[in-house]
């Protein structure tokens, strides 16, 4: 297989190039690079010797620039930025504290960032690097540090709690509140994408209902209770992630019958992850917060 970096130059000349065609001076280059006059002058002519052409009109003590050097130069000066805000990027992976947790973008927005600012006030040095998929990943081969998932612990190594049971009840508007409670068989529904559907709650309650499937549909909780509470239907949410919501009236758990679920989502880390101190305090922290019954 053909080498395809065979004709790329020596990177390293290519530094000493851009410094000094970018500040017009072999010296001004040296000084920025903490090197000798000598050295960049060497890179260039190793720069021009692989190239085959001169990127330098050398006149007395000035140097200007050749054609193929000003184009080069765009090219050079672009490459190396990108490669400096990479490298500028990797600094946030070994960042004092950090802590990277994975969960679903229910759990985050419905569980988690409403007790992050508590979390925050007592443990100031450690910051939550959030990711939120509902794709769960195998802890031993991603750089995840802490997971909430239904998954237990499979990977060689880890450690599984019990987090939170996915729950369901009717959650409707204030406006919506009585006409639920009179004709649940009419009123307009919200769907997600949990097997803990309207068709099991309608079938626990008793309760018979022709057109089921009808209503809007989301595969994301959280817009579902929003969408829930601007009156656009009843959802059947989990208690535990709508509590901000059922505390400032914006919903109301109606109905007799909570749908109690098999799904349970469990906090999931490498035991050898847990050794870190950042990770072990959040770690201990979520296991102190999370509950089965309340939330």
């Amino acid at each position: 297989m053909p080498n395809p970096y065979r004709r790329l130059p020596p990177l390293g000349a290519l530094v000493g190039f851009e410094a000094a065609a970018r500040l017009g001076s072999f010296s001004l280059a040296a000084d920025e690079l903490n090197v000798t006059q000598s050295a960049i002058s060497h890179q260039i002519r190793t720069l021009e010797g692989h190239l085959g052409q001169p990127l330098f009109l050398r006149t007395g003590r000035r140097v200007e620039l050749t054609d193929a050097g000003r184009d080069l130069l765009g090219t050079s000066a672009a490459a190396l930025e990108t490669v400096r805000q990479g490298v500028r990027r990797l600094a946030a992976y070994t960042k004092p504290g950090s802590v990277v947790v994975l969960m679903p973008p229910a759990i985050a927005r419905g569980w988690f960032l409403p007790r992050l600012p508590a979390f925050r006030a007592a443990h100031p040095g450690i910051e939550p690097w959030l990711a939120t998929l509902d794709t769960e990943m195998d802890l031993s081969e991603a750089e995840i540090d802490i997971a909430i998932r239904l998954t237990p612990a499979q990977e060689v190594g880890a450690r599984a709690v019990p987090f939170l049971r996915d729950d369901r009840a009717p959650m409707a508007a204030p406006e919506l509140d009585a006409a639920f409670a009179r004709s649940p068989e009419t009123v307009p529904l919200v769907h997600d994408e949990s097997p803990d559907d309207w068709q099991r709650w309608f079938d626990a309650a008793g309760v018979e209902r022709a057109d089921i499937s009808a209503g809007l549909n989301f595969d994301d909780h959280a817009m579902a209770l929003d969408a829930a509470a601007q009156g656009l239907g009843v959802f059947l949410g989990n208690p535990v992630l709508a509590k901000d919501r059922l505390a400032d009236g914006r919903l109301r758990q109606v109905g007799a019958h909570v749908l109690e679920s098999e799904r349970v989502f469990h906090l999931v880390a490498l035991e050898r992850t847990l050794h870190r101190q950042s990770v072990r305090v959040l770690w201990d922290w979520l296991c102190a917060q999370a509950s089965l019954a309340e939330g």
